[in-house]
């Protein structure tokens, strides 16, 4: 089952990628201050200085041990998150669960999944359009933002983290 499983998303993932095409960017694209800026209007991938826009707009949100629903602080982030994307409809994004270095690999992948995908809910609800969102998936524990063993470190790896669609 867990092979089916592994080899479904390794499928879905390779036909996404092969099947993505160029989308322009919103020349109206903001800086968060409301000022158009005009260096936007090309198209994906995104450029450098759009990739750093979209990351000083669109925020991640994090989770606590052991859990994928989305805390009562990170919906202010998320509804910030949606104002921006809303404001930016043609910026594509996708959203990568992560989990910390506790259980096992299968629980881990399992879990950053519930949490991607309650992120995603959660924009979605907030009236993000879902095909902005090109894919909502949990790498587990394979790529920390911190590699201490200490709950301060922990604590940075449980999260729903938003990149630039490539």
């Amino acid at each position: 089952m867990l092979r089916i499983s592994v080899l479904a998303i390794f499928v879905l993932s390779a036909a996404m990628i092969l099947s993505a095409q160029s989308r322009p960017l919103s020349a109206s694209m903001t800086d968060g201050s409301g000022g158009a800026d005009p260096g936007f209007g090309t198209t994906l991938p995104a450029t450098p200085a759009e990739q750093q826009l979209i990351r000083q707009n669109v925020k991640d949100i994090y989770f606590d041990f052991d859990r994928s629903d989305v805390r009562p602080q990170d919906h202010m982030t998320l509804q910030l998150d949606a104002d921006w994307l809303k404001a930016n409809p043609n910026v594509v994004v996708t959203i990568e669960g992560d989990a910390d270095e506790h259980g096992e690999i299968v629980y881990n992948v399992v879990l950053s999944d519930e949490r991607a995908a309650a992120a995603k809910d959660v924009l979605v609800s907030m009236g993000v359009p879902s095909d902005q969102i090109v894919f909502a998936t949990g790498w587990g524990k394979l790529y920390p933002v911190c590699t201490e063993s200490e709950e301060s470190c922990w604590s940075q790896n449980r999260r729903a983290h938003f990149e630039a669609w490539q």
